[in-house]
């Protein structure tokens, strides 16, 4: 069945049309229409049409549900033979299919590979080598991404040149040429050059022509996401007949961050004047509250295509705001939500829990495992299974456990220390001959004259830096203990030389976030801290509580959901700074952009839509006001039921008026504390001279007096304890057994409140 709308795009066939398809629209069910018409009813060639979409999943979807239509069977087309069947895939696969033809009028093979990003930064690395380019000052992972851009909007090196503004750029440009001579010379193509040689063959008369007459009518899904070369690709493909369909939603441009242009679709009717418009506006997916809600906080963009969703859908429940105290409340809150359904007969399968950025996973993950919930995150590794935070517990669990072989094999070359395989052979051979654990060995093979060379002095350095991050662990704080590490082995350097900036600081976000789970174990004494952190760690990273079937809650982004659905959606963190992020704050365009990404996550939820915020985030050891979301400020109040979290204990010094906070944390320094020195490892906080001063503003500055045997004290990781024991300012305080029992801290520094 279609509406009347939908008919209305089905039965348009000539000349320019643009499908403006809401949210929950069912813009896959008119295009399968739109092509089972034209081939049914109309009698277009089948093999005439070329329907481009994004994703692998979307051209497989739309491929089974145009074949049912023509009864063809997808797997049997061959497309390089008349094969009777419309050619759907993404703009990749139809890119490839149109250079294995012509890309032989380029001076490549037609039997031309494809390079992956590893391949092409190999390459890079040899060029950066040969050119005598310290990748230290240019890593080539930055001068791929500038490549890639460039590629993106059909740049060649001498446009790259001719617009170079720095010393980076034109070393770009340079190293670009060369890349160039050099996949040529191997006839190879990395991704970019897919879309880059199809553009360029389209230049050619006698291959554009033979496209015009093969593909008469042209249809493109997710409009909005076309960057500049694939709008440049469809502009050619199209320019004969004029029969191009789009269909997008230009409130759902989410992409522009990795080249999507969104004015191609708000500019359409500028490049086809004569097209025809029609808006799929009525929604099948949601509740009306949702819809409604959705409509009014979009509206609140100045670059929109004017729309208005509707649905005939019952208006369903309210959407509910949960304000918690902290994150870890939050997660507790979501958790219970979804504990409760189960007694409404729903599933796990019917909860998806989005965020604004990956590191926001990690706390719901406990929460999730708390209560043996199963999970699932898409698009993405677990939290503690990224690479950045493996290798930093790698490093720590070898602190902890000097014979933790696997972690020494983990680390040994992380950041690089040029040690080959026969080389790390040798180490290990050592180790079995001694009996000893690595760190031993690597000792007495250079005592013993066993490593020699460039070898020894690499597995000297080791072996002294391993023993000064011992001495650390045995007498500071977790924290410390990873500060101390990612200095000494210069981690954010090593970040930024193997896959450049930008990608860098989405680790080290990471790391943030581990260090911040950390800095719940200051005060504990000796190296019970780095044992209990550790133990945590390993219960929660615990294979078996890893989900494998269907039945299990899905965690993601919320660009990863776009195009998805849920029956219950919980948007997680709806916070000024984390969502809205910090860095679209002050830049219009970009607050659009994340306005937009917000209508995405509202319109993925079907029934309930649930938004949750933390009054404070604890932070480096301190607990950080976050101001409601500017978002939730947008949506209609009649829409909305609030739910507050009262906490059961005062956190802070500070206090609340009128949804705003004023003081702050426990008794902790601010987190924008100014100082002179250099920046510590996060890039983030000033640190004064000396390890002791740095250590001084992140630490707690307890009055050792407020705390007495019998009373009671919070602890943001082990929770509520009693002070059972104390001498000096050291305490032995009594929590619940599921909460590690019996602890030892010191009252100082350690991040407690005293309760009662």
């Amino acid at each position: 069945m279609l509406n009347e709308r939908q008919k209305e795009a089905v039965n348009h066939i000539e000349w320019p049309l643009l499908i403006l398809a809401g949210a929950g629209a069912g813009k896959t069910h008119t295009l399968t229409e739109r092509v089972a018409h034209l081939v049914l009813k109309v009698g277009i060639p089948a093999e005439s049409i070329l329907c481009v979409t994004f994703t692998n999943k979307a051209a497989r979807e739309m491929r089974d549900r145009v074949g049912q239509k023509l009864g063809i069977e997808y797997a049997q087309v061959n497309p390089y033979r008349q094969s009777g069947a419309p050619l759907v895939g993404t703009f990749h696969s139809m890119g490839v299919y149109f250079l294995r033809l012509f890309i032989d009028r380029l001076w490549y093979s037609k039997n031309f590979v494809i390079f992956d990003e590893d391949d092409k930064v190999r390459l890079v690395k040899q060029i950066l080598a040969d050119k005598k380019i310290d990748e230290k000052e240019i890593p080539a992972k930055q001068i791929t991404a500038i490549i890639s851009g460039a590629k993106n909007e059909g740049i060649g090196p001498d446009g790259m040149r001719r617009v170079a503004q720095s010393y980076v750029a034109a070393t770009a440009a340079d190293i670009y040429a060369e890349l160039e001579i050099r996949m040529r010379a191997m006839n190879a193509l990395d991704f970019d050059d897919i879309l880059l040689k199809v553009w360029e063959l389209l230049k050619l008369p006698e291959v554009i022509e033979y496209f015009h007459r093969r593909f008469a009518y042209i249809m493109v899904d997710e409009y909005q996401d076309t960057n500049e070369i694939q709008y440049q690709i469809v502009k050619m493909l199209a320019a004969h007949t004029k029969n191009i369909a789009v269909v997008g939603d230009d409130w759902q441009g989410i992409y522009s961050w990795r080249g999507a242009n969104i004015k191609n679709i708000l500019h359409f009717e500028r490049d086809y004047p004569d097209a025809k418009i029609v808006k799929l506006e009525q929604n099948y997916r949601s509740t009306k509250t949702v819809i409604e809600a959705a409509n009014a906080l979009i509206k609140n963009n100045r670059e929109a295509l004017e729309k208005t969703l509707w649905t005939d859908n019952p208006q369903g429940e309210k959407i509910i705001e949960i304000e918690a105290g902290d994150e870890k409340e939050e997660c507790r809150e979501i958790v219970k939500l979804i504990t409760d359904s189960l007694e409404e007969q729903q599933n796990y399968r019917d909860w998806a829990i989005l965020y604004r950025t990956n590191a926001q996973s990690r706390s719901i993950e406990e929460a999730l495992i708390s209560k043996n919930i199963p999970y699932r995150i898409f698009g993405g590794v677990k939290f503690y299974e990224r690479k950045e935070v493996k290798d930093i517990l790698a490093y720590l669990r070898l602190l902890h456990n000097r014979s933790d072989r696997i972690g020494f094999m983990r680390i040994i070359n992380v950041p690089s220390r040029k040690i080959g395989e026969k080389s790390l052979e040798n180490i290990l051979g050592v180790e079995d001959d001694l009996g000893a654990d690595p760190i031993t060995a690597i000792r007495h093979g250079v005592d013993m004259g066993i490593f020699t060379g460039g070898l020894k002095n690499v597995l000297s350095s080791f072996y002294l830096m391993y023993e000064s991050l011992a001495e650390t662990a045995r007498v500071n704080s977790v924290v410390e203990l990873i500060e101390s590490i990612l200095k000494q082995i210069k981690y954010r350097e090593y970040l930024e030389l193997e896959y450049g900036k930008e990608d860098a600081e989405n680790r080290i976000d990471n790391l943030k976030e581990l260090a911040n789970l950390a800095s719940r174990y200051d005060g504990m004494m000796g190296g019970e801290g780095l044992a209990v952190f550790l133990e945590d760690i390993a219960l929660i990273t615990d294979a078996d509580r890893d989900a494998t079937g269907e039945e299990v809650v899905s965690l993601m982004t919320v660009h990863l959901a776009k195009g998805l659905e849920f029956t219950n959606v919980v948007i997680a963190g709806a916070e000024d700074g984390l969502f809205p992020h910090s860095r679209t704050l002050l830049e219009p365009k970009e607050m659009e952009e994340e306005r937009r990404l917000m209508y995405v996550a509202l319109t993925r939820a079907k029934k309930r839509l649930y938004i949750t915020r933390a009054r404070e985030r604890y932070r480096f050891g301190t607990y950080s006001a976050n101001p409601r979301s500017k978002f939730i400020r947008e949506l209609p109040v009649e829409l909305m039921e609030s739910r507050v979290i009262e906490p059961k204990y005062q956190f802070g010094m500070g206090q609340w008026k009128n949804g705003s906070y004023s003081g702050g944390g426990l008794g902790g320094a601010s987190t924008t504390e100014s100082g002179t020195g250099s920046y510590d490892w996060l890039g983030s906080r000033p640190a004064s001279s000396g390890t002791a001063a740095a250590t001084a503003a992140r630490l707690r500055n307890n009055n050792p007096a407020d705390f007495v045997v019998g009373v009671k004290i919070k602890h943001p990781q082990f929770g509520v304890g009693t002070i059972v024991s104390l001498k000096e300012d050291v305490a032995d305080i009594a929590f619940t057994w599921e909460n590690k029992g019996i602890k030892r801290l010191n009252v100082k520094i350690a991040p407690i409140e005293k309760i009662g």
